[in-house]
């Protein structure tokens, strides 16, 4: 792959791990001669020899690959700041299970060296385009790398969701709510929800509903050639559509929601060379007992 040289650094959380870190990329990057542009709102954390972006547009266009420093809600959030233009991005797992984040904090010089000399792989994933329309009015559009979901706020009441694929119609929904996931998003709120786990490399979206109604209501895999349509019904309490959990938007009657492949893609820099299958055995304890799981 090519070498890299500029690496914009991106942390949300404060903690002393997150500092560890950060102190140990800017000593690195000093020691390397390596270009490192920290994003505007680590500002307050770094010394004074450190390059901090004016704002995320400029930081955003100067670097060659994102480092996310955190779990993956901050690689989540680094997506979503990329605006989705395929920059690379790196994330370092500071956080629980780390599906998205490969590199561990012990590795982290040599990691990066490896990076910066073009040793890595780039795989990409799917990203999900929805379009909101009110009154026959396209009035938002958001993407997301894991999930659009509806879910119901305030009240607890079921929700009505009409869906569609394509032209052929599915089935009205009786639930608590609705998750359209890429299979990137399926070991997230997809998986707590009931639905299946899919390998990244299928074009597919993966519709789950949350707590149906009737127990014969079950996730659906789709392939990603056509799109998702929802109709959201009457008599539904308060609804909120979310992209990633990240971008939220309040739904009324009647709202159409039109969720394709957004024919763009999320590209994550990876180092070691492991399958599927290790990634899942490794983060959810697949073919241990219970007796090994506390050793």
């Amino acid at each position: 792959m090519k070498k890299l040289k500029t690496f914009g650094v991106v942390a949300f959380k404060k903690s002393s791990k997150v500092e560890d870190v950060l102190a140990r990329l800017l000593t690195w990057a000093q020691g390397s001669h390596t270009h490192i542009i920290f994003h505007p709102g680590l500002k307050s954390q770094l010394g004074l020899h450190a390059d901090v972006a004016e704002n995320e547009e400029e930081f955003v266009a100067n670097c060659d690959a994102l480092v996310s420093v955190g779990g993956d809600g901050t690689f989540l959030s680094v997506a979503h700041l990329c605006c989705f233009t395929e920059k690379p991005v790196i994330g370092v797992n500071l956080g629980g299970v780390g599906f998205l984040t490969d590199l561990s904090p012990d590795m982290l010089e040599e990691s990066m060296n490896r990076i910066k000399n073009g040793d890595y792989k780039t795989i990409s994933r799917m990203v999900l385009e929805m379009k909101l329309y009110r009154e026959d009015k396209l009035i938002r559009t958001l993407h997301a790398l894991n999930d659009i979901f509806i879910n119901r706020i305030n009240v607890p009441k079921l929700t009505s969701i009409s869906a569609w694929y394509g032209d052929d119609y599915i089935t009205d929904f009786f639930a608590d709510g609705i998750i359209v996931a890429t299979p990137n998003g399926s070991t997230a709120y997809s998986l707590a929800a009931g639905g299946p786990i899919v390998e990244p490399n299928v074009k597919a979206y993966l519709l789950t509903p949350i707590c149906p109604h009737s127990l014969t209501e079950r996730p659906i895999i789709l392939s990603s050639d056509r799109s998702i349509r929802l109709l959201i019904n009457e008599r539904n309490p308060d609804l909120l559509l979310s992209a990633d959990g990240l971008q939220s938007i309040n739904l009324q009657c009647g709202d159409s929601i039109v969720i394709s492949d957004g024919g763009v893609h999320t590209n994550l820099i990876q180092l070691a060379e492991k399958s599927y299958f290790d990634l899942l055995r490794q983060k959810l304890d697949w073919g241990r007992g219970h007796k090994q799981r506390d050793v």
